[in-house]
């Protein structure tokens, strides 16, 4: 079981002890944990709160399957995969407050937001070597202009280990399998609550213990369980301890 760290209510309280940055860098809050804890919500609400940019790394590497998807590329082929990424461009925008996520041009956010997407992102894209290699290099471009929220599975162990604040979000398997059957059906992805709670106990086995970059709690991110918060209070309670920590 990870080591839990509480994260003080109000600013001035105690945190992790002083890590050493990237001199390039900007200001970072790296948020990592499984899926269907809440992520992405945090994050943003947290980035409005702090007036940071908000970078959705997953978002990436769907706009990757999406687009191999689109092309008919054989992902189960050797080197296919590979073979796709010069002609991919990933730019991340932001439109009146909220991230776009456009490919080669086209505004695809809403789009990669299936679960074919997901499962496909999950057991083949996110763990190729080259892709992650092709991605993580632009995340730290983005981190090192300025001031980030930026939420993945690797964030604070792989991606940006010299972030200034690390959070890990958890909840238990049933918790997030609910939320995530909540934001199928409101896009009428119609799904049953025990397909999506093992969906979601294969994706945490895959994703903790694949090969490249594995989700785990940084030794210095705090750990957060959000099963009995609203993502506002989440998102609250991160930003008191980041205006703690300036």
């Amino acid at each position: 079981m990870q080591k839990e760290k509480a994260v003080p209510p109000l600013p001035g309280g105690s945190g992790s002890a002083p890590l050493e940055l990237n001199e390039k860098a900007g200001f970072a809050v790296a948020i990592d944990g499984p899926m269907g804890v809440g992520k992405s919500t945090v994050a943003k609400m947290l980035a409005q709160m702090l007036n940071m940019t908000y970078i959705d790394t997953g978002a990436m590497y769907r706009a990757v399957t999406f687009y191999n998807i689109q092309r008919g590329t054989n992902l189960a082929l050797n080197g296919e995969l590979e073979k796709s990424l010069p002609d991919i461009n990933i730019d991340i925008r932001n439109i009146d407050g909220l991230q776009r996520i456009y490919l080669n041009g086209q505004d695809v956010t809403d789009l990669i937001r299936t679960q074919e997407i997901s499962d496909i992102t999950s057991r083949i894209v996110a763990i190729n070597a080259a892709v992650r290699e092709k991605l993580v290099a632009q995340q730290r471009q983005i981190a090192e202009k300025g001031e980030v929220v930026m939420d993945g599975r690797d964030i604070g162990s792989e991606v940006l280990p010299w972030a200034q604040v690390k959070i890990y979000l958890d909840a238990a398997p049933e918790v997030r399998a609910n939320r995530r059957l909540l934001e199928l059906e409101s896009k009428s992805q119609p799904v049953s609550f025990a397909q999506v709670l093992e969906e979601t106990k294969i994706r945490d086995e895959r994703d903790k213990n694949r090969p490249i970059s594995p989700l785990i709690q940084a030794n210095d991110a705090i750990y957060i369980d959000t099963a009995c918060m609203a993502p506002e209070e989440v998102a609250a309670q991160i930003a008191a301890y980041v205006h703690s920590t300036m």
